[in-house]
C-alpha cells in the first residue's frame, strides 16, 4: 500500500508540473526549500534509527514525518521533472530567463542527499542489528560473507552517489544500488515472505530511478 501512495503522490507532483507553467522565481525557491526538507528528512532518519528515544510517542511521530517526508519528495521530484523536461525542450533552454542548470543541480543535490545519507544510514542500522541480520541472511540461504559484501557495496554505493559533483560516480553507484534492491525484492519474493518486507526497498528503487533521470538530464544540460 505504502508503494501505491508514493506512485499516486509521484503523479501527483508530474500532474502539478503539467498544471503550473515553469516559473524561474518560484522554482528556485522551492528547489531551495527541497534541499532543506531533504536534509531534514535524513537527520530525521537518523534520529529514528539511532537516537534510542523511549518516548513512544515522539518515536511514533517521527516515523510519520519520516513518511510523509518520503511522500513530499516524490511530489517535488515528479514537479521538478515535468519542468525540467519542458524547459530542456522549449524557448527557455539556453537564456537567463530559467535558471535550468541551477534547477537540475538543486534539484539532483535534495535527491542525492536522500539517497546518499538513506544507504549509509541503513549501513549504520545494518551494522546495529548485525547479529540480527546474521540469522536473517542465513534463513535466506546466504553466506556470513555475503552480509559482510552488502553492506560494503551500500556503503560505498551511498558515498559514491554523495561524491557525484565532484567525480560524476553517481550513475554507476545508483545502477550499483538499483541491482541490490532488486535483489532484495526477489529474496523475499522466492523466500514467501510478505511483500510487505519489500516496500523499503521499491522506496528506495524508485528514488534511485528518478534520480537517474536527473542525471540523464544533467548531462542534456
Amino acid at each position: 500500500m505504502p508503494i501505491l501512495i508514493f506512485i499516486v503522490i509521484l503523479l501527483t507532483g508530474c500532474m502539478l508540473g503539467f498544471i503550473i507553467k515553469p516559473n524561474a522565481r518560484l522554482d528556485r525557491q522551492i528547489s531551495r526549500i527541497y534541499i532543506i526538507i531533504a536534509s531534514l528528512l535524513v537527520l530525521n532518519a537518523a534520529l529514528v534509527n539511532f537516537a534510542n528515544i523511549q518516548n513512544a510517542g515522539l518515536m511514533n511521530a517521527m516515523v510519520f514525518v519520516l513518511n510523509w517526508g518520503k511522500s513530499l519528495n516524490f511530489l517535488l521530484i515528479g514537479y521538478f521533472l515535468v519542468h525540467i523536461s519542458q524547459v530542456l525542450k522549449s524557448k527557455y533552454h539556453g537564456t537567463v530567463e530559467y535558471p535550468l542548470d541551477k534547477i537540475i543541480s538543486s534539484s539532483l543535490w535534495a535527491i542525492t542527499i536522500i539517497n546518499g545519507f538513506g544507504f549509509i544510514i541503513e549501513t549504520g542500522y545494518k551494522l546495529k542489528n548485525f547479529e540480527d541480520l546474521v540469522e536473517q541472511f542465513s534463513h535466506y540461504g546466504y553466506a556470513r560473507w555475503f552480509l559482510y559484501f552488502i553492506i560494503v557495496t551500500e556503503t560505498l554505493g551511498g558515498i559514491g552517489v554523495l561524491l557525484h559533483f565532484k567525480l560524476k560516480t553517481g550513475p554507476l553507484s545508483a545502477l550499483g544500488l538499483m541491482i541490490i534492491m532488486l535483489g532484495v525484492v526477489l529474496t523475499n519474493w522466492h523466500s514467501n515472505d510478505p511483500f510487505a518486507f519489500s516496500y523499503p526497498a521499491v522506496d528506495a528503487f524508485m528514488s534511485l530511478c528518478l534520480m537517474m533521470i536527473l542525471y540523464r538530464f544533467e548531462r542534456k544540460e
